[in-house]
């Protein structure tokens, strides 16, 4: 397709001129041959997390608790936050064993997309050379040992000799093929810091996670096996925070050495440092937001222009490297002419994370409870956002999806796919998508949409939610999949499903999902027989604080809904002040001191955010202090004039709203220091005194709902 601009005519052998000029690298016009199925890296993505240890997905129960020993489930009802916004919300986690982080999608699946490739491989290749690959994988195992030495080869010399090759066909492929992608070449990751988080715990897991060999147990990856490269921010990064400096910096001290850190200041440098290290090493390169053809073509060819510089060498003499061409295979890039031949993007992260959203919709789909969901995302990346929007719009056409793909779907969403066998989505289910965006970072996505804020400024606060691609612009990945969603009667509906966040509103997000998880672990059969020791370590185990990035989307969501006048801060003042918050308890909760120098700090950073904000956090500040009964009578008139707003002007179109939706609310991470002890306590023991009362508003707000 011609690029050429600006001109009314063409003019001969302009365009001959240009296109053979290509530079270092550029973009091929034909297609990868080897690109995998988006589905298809999302259902690998869930089979390769459950092969790490992650639990398949437990039927429904009133009495499953998020950070339970017993699943892994990662939708749960929200009763608390029912209450306030008068419409059915679940909460959407990440998986507990990645601290509910929805970015564990994103890593797991940059993963799976290497690992399927190596495993169709193995699955293809004559059996001699398979043997081969297996017997050296049984050659380098070691017995599991948690000495911290060097332990014992699984197979001695003489036993590896007697293997058959029907013990050699029995090798796990999928152990195989995850040893052969990772057990000698790094990972490279650019990250702010979940992603990389992420991606270390994933290459723990394989280093624990268990298999049998002819008989013996040994595991995947050796402790001496795999190897991580994170490109972080900088402590000194105006982005950056002090907790997840700490956390990243403690990944570097763990024994046996898995992860080093590479940071930056400016995030221009972050995606071309990551895919140069990686091309040094001849490892692989994970963004954190998926990559376009053009924005791979801009990266590999300043990052090659940098390494010929600092090596003082040719382009011949990089692409013959053997390193530079492994990591150019990786990415899908062939080398023709004495040029890079890019032939596809980075998409496996954006893949990993349709993961998010199929298993939402197979924990709800099956409780026939709904015809309705409406989703909001935090875009942390611009790729959460653009993951749930391509995976609904995947399934809208699962009757046409390779009989493959919906093999490997059912296999591992049983439970969607059995609904989906006589329902079609976005006709029998209706599905609508909007994106939440921290307003201290508007761009990428925000600009190309279009999106204006006038009510709020973006104020000093560091931004916890970035939104796109941090190194290049054009071809733009997820504004390619979210414009295609809203041109095409697409779940996701442009400009007016993208809603911002503040960070005002953020530490009151925060509490009403906690406070949701406290009720839920006070309120389970066992906690009655526990001790009071017994009960603060319980509730401490099953209610957790999501850091900020994690509770965007409901601050997303409850901003939308206080602008638009269909939500009243007395509403969710009185739920959290039954659930055992007031004003002091609600400051120590949010990270500021419980006097007059934290009620001052946290006004100076609302005031930085405009008038509203400003004037939201002094009324919150007072109601949660307010007599109660005066408290309870208030939101019980506000509530209805909230109620009588969201019916004449509601957030989806009136004919979706008629269907009692599910509000589904994606959550992200808790990697953020957790309230201590004494003030779990405080919060529980002053929320118990007004137990019956939320108990009885929560359940006359669900029989209104199913009414």
């Amino acid at each position: 397709m011609s690029k050429l601009f600006y001109l009314h005519s063409e003019i001969p052998g302009l365009r001959d001129a240009v296109a053979s000029d290509h530079g270092v690298a550029f973009v091929s016009d034909r297609a990868n041959p080897d690109q995998l199925e988006p589905l298809d890296v999302a259902t690998f993505t869930i089979r390769l997390a459950r092969k790490l240890g992650v639990q398949a997905t437990a039927p429904y129960s009133s009495e499953l608790l998020p950070y339970s020993a017993d699943n892994d489930n990662v939708v749960f009802d929200a009763p608390l936050a029912t209450l306030v916004a008068g419409r059915r919300v679940r909460y959407l986690r990440g998986w507990k064993p990645y601290a509910s982080c929805v970015k564990c999608y994103n890593a797991l699946g940059l993963m799976g997309d290497h690992v399927l490739r190596e495993l169709r491989q193995l699955e293809a290749a004559p059996s001699d050379a398979r043997r081969a690959d297996a017997r050296e994988f049984m050659r380098s195992r070691r017995q599991p040992s948690a000495s911290g030495h060097q332990a014992p080869l699984l197979f001695e010399a003489g036993a590896l000799a007697r293997i058959t090759d029907v013990e050699l066909d029995q090798v796990d492929l999928e152990a195989l093929a995850i040893w052969k992608t990772f057990a000698r070449r790094p990972i490279v990751c650019s990250t702010s810091s979940n992603m990389g988080i992420s991606l270390h715990e994933a290459l723990r897991f394989m280093q624990r996670a268990p298999v049998d060999i002819a008989g013996r147990r040994g595991t995947i990856l050796n402790e001496d096996e795999g190897r991580l490269i994170i490109w972080c921010p900088d402590e000194q990064a105006d982005f950056m925070n002090p907790e997840k400096t700490e956390h990243l910096r403690s990944l570097e001290t763990e024994q046996p050495p898995l992860t080093v850190l590479h940071t930056y200041i400016n995030r221009k440098q972050r995606d071309p440092g990551a895919l140069k290290d990686a091309l040094d090493a001849g490892g692989y390169f994970f963004p954190t937001n998926p990559q376009s053809t053009d924005e791979m073509q801009n990266l590999l060819a300043n990052a090659l222009g940098d390494m010929a510089k600092q090596r003082r060498a040719t382009t011949a003499d990089l692409l013959a490297d053997e390193n530079v061409q492994h990591t150019l295979a990786s990415l899908g890039c062939v080398i023709e002419g004495g040029h890079v031949v890019v032939r596809t993007g980075v998409d496996g992260g954006l893949y990993g994370l349709m993961a998010a959203y199929l298993l939402m919709l197979d924990e709800t789909l099956p409780r026939r409870d709904t015809t309705a969901i409406s989703t909001w995302n935090q875009a942390s990346i611009g790729a959460a956002l653009a993951a749930a929007i391509l995976a609904d719009q995947q399934l809208r056409r699962f009757e046409t999806l390779p009989e493959s793909t919906r093999t490997a779907l059912t296999e591992t969403c049983p439970g969607l796919t059995g609904v989906l066998s006589d329902v079609r989505l976005g006709r029998d289910v209706r599905t609508q998508i909007h994106g939440v965006f921290d307003l201290a970072n508007l761009q990428s996505l925000g600009q190309l949409l279009g999106v204006v804020v006038e009510r709020h400024l973006s104020g000093r606060g560091t931004a916890f939610v970035g939104l796109g691609s941090s190194s290049y612009s054009n071809g733009n990945r997820c504004y390619e999949i979210l414009k295609d969603s809203f041109t095409s009667d697409g779940p996701f509906r442009g400009r007016g499903g993208f809603h911002p966040a503040t960070h005002t509103l953020n530490p009151v997000a925060q509490a009403l999902v906690y406070a949701d998880d406290l009720q839920r672990a006070s309120g389970h059969p066992a906690f009655a027989a526990l001790s009071s020791v017994e009960r603060i370590a319980w509730l401490m185990q099953h209610a957790r604080k999501p850091e900020p990035a994690g509770a965007a989307a409901m601050a997303g969501y409850l901003l939308t809904r206080l602008d638009g006048g269909t939500l009243s801060l007395a509403e969710i003042a009185a739920t959290l002040r039954l659930a055992g918050f007031d004003a002091a308890r609600f400051l120590e909760f949010a990270g500021f001191n419980q006097n007059v120098q934290g009620t001052n700090w946290f006004l100076q950073e609302a005031t930085e955010e405009g008038l509203f904000m400003e004037g939201l956090a002094r009324i919150m500040l007072q109601l949660l202090d307010l007599d109660l009964d005066e408290l309870l009578r208030l939101a019980a008139r506000e509530r209805e004039t909230s109620r009588a707003n969201y019916a004449r002007t509601p957030i989806d179109p009136p004919e979706f709203e008629r269907l009692n939706p599910i509000v589904a609310i994606y959550l992200t991470g808790d990697n953020t220091r957790q309230p201590r002890a004494k003030l779990v306590e405080a919060i529980y023991a002053h929320g118990l005194r007004h137990r019956d009362q939320l108990d009885q508003l929560v359940e006359a707000t669900y029989a209104e709902l199913r009414g």
